[in-house]
């Protein structure tokens, strides 16, 4: 799946990295520039293309649906479907809603933060869905895969190995705050109400936390793999010490979330 998203990025990307801009292209070809101009570099500011912002909103109901079919794991979303309706018709419609919003932020933080990084070191970079990214989410929510494959984040090349390794960090790393802050929520949540937690409302609350902490921490953890293509290989290339912290973190966070927490 790795190895198709990379080259998915990587063909992406080319498409945009030769001599003319996006909006060039649109142009007719007596109204294009010169062929000797280079494609114009972001300022530094987040951007977002007419295209970027249709495939954005494609991937969201995508990742919506996914995560709607987790619900029904592992039948997919035609089971995840009654369920949903009980929670809804007995009055607890917020944990299915928590359920998948959580799933979609933790897949839009990821993606959004190697966009946002690469384009703060002047990088062109933009979101694109990809043919590989409609069968995985098809395949996802059939079967209730968690698979963050509906699109790609494609950049320009980096101006060095720290750059490079700073825009693939951004994703695990983000990843790494959300599991980091929901596990701080879970123990404050627990340190009020005491051990054991016997109202069912407040487990309701644990287990939207737990499986937030848990997804996130999983998503990091997978993109650590310090193999090509994943953002681990890179970040590890740069620098060794922050690569082994946060796989380290990350461990220590999937601990806590399958270990400790049913304790609670």
């Amino acid at each position: 799946m790795e190895k198709a998203r990379d080259r998915a990025r990587g063909n992406v990307a080319d498409s945009f990295s030769g001599q003319y801009t996006e909006e060039d292209v649109r142009l007719p070809e007596h109204k294009r520039p010169s062929r000797r101009r280079t494609i114009r570099r972001p300022t530094g500011r987040a951007r977002f293309s007419s295209t970027e912002k249709r495939d954005l909103l494609i991937a969201s109901i995508l990742v919506v649906l996914v995560g709607i079919s987790m619900m029904g794991y592992p039948s997919g979303i035609f089971n995840a479907i009654p369920r949903l309706i009980f929670f809804v018709s007995a009055g607890f419609w917020w944990y299915p809603a928590s359920t998948i919003g959580i799933f979609w932020v933790s897949f839009m933080a990821h993606e959004m933060a190697h966009k946002f990084v690469a384009q703060r070191y002047g990088q062109w970079s933009e979101f694109r869905m990809t043919q590989q990214g409609y069968i995985l989410s098809a395949l996802a929510i059939l079967w209730s895969f968690p698979i963050f494959g509906t699109g790609v984040v494609a950049t320009s090349r980096a101006k060095s190995l720290e750059e490079d390794g700073k825009v693939n960090l951004a994703g695990p790393l983000t990843n790494f705050i959300i599991a980091a802050g929901i596990a701080i929520g879970m123990l404050l949540l627990v340190s009020s109400v005491g051990i054991p937690v016997i109202d069912p409302v407040t487990n309701l609350i644990l287990s939207v936390l737990r499986y937030g902490l848990i997804l996130n921490a999983m998503l990091g953890a997978f993109n650590m793999i310090p193999i090509q293509p994943f953002d681990g290989a890179t970040v590890k290339m740069w620098n060794t010490t922050v690569w082994a912290a946060l796989a380290v973190a990350f461990a220590a966070l999937l601990l806590f979330g399958f270990f400790i927490v049913p304790q609670f």
